[in-house]
């Protein structure tokens, strides 16, 4: 089941992850079951969280959140290994193609009981 909640608290949640631009800083384990995961742009561009399966499923995902924002993600996590990523394209002024996760927008993430 997935839940997604706009929210702007500034409470820090143990099972946070901070998008930068090329970079997710987060857990690298969190307990399988329910989770709300506080999801934060730090960053000057626009980003979004996906998780996803070892099968590249999409478990969850965020809207895009524009920069200085945050939003709460509450998922079910079953145990095994996920990934965490940030997956916008976009184009810089000169035309340039910016994938984010080739950036390095990405992260595994282990659940476990």
């Amino acid at each position: 089941m997935l839940l997604l909640v706009a929210g702007c608290g500034s409470a820090a949640a143990e099972n946070g992850f901070t998008l930068d631009d090329g970079n997710i800083d987060g857990p690298d384990v969190v307990q399988e079951g329910s989770s709300d995961l506080t999801i934060r742009n730090v960053g000057e561009f626009n980003h979004t969280l996906l998780i996803t399966d070892t099968g590249g499923n999409v478990i969850a995902a965020t809207e895009v959140l524009p920069p200085g924002t945050e939003t709460v993600l509450a998922v079910e996590l079953a145990e095994g290994t996920y990934q965490v990523s940030c997956r916008l394209v976009g184009q810089d002024s000169e035309g340039n193609i910016i994938d984010h996760y080739e950036l390095g927008m990405f992260k595994q993430l282990e659940v476990g009981g």
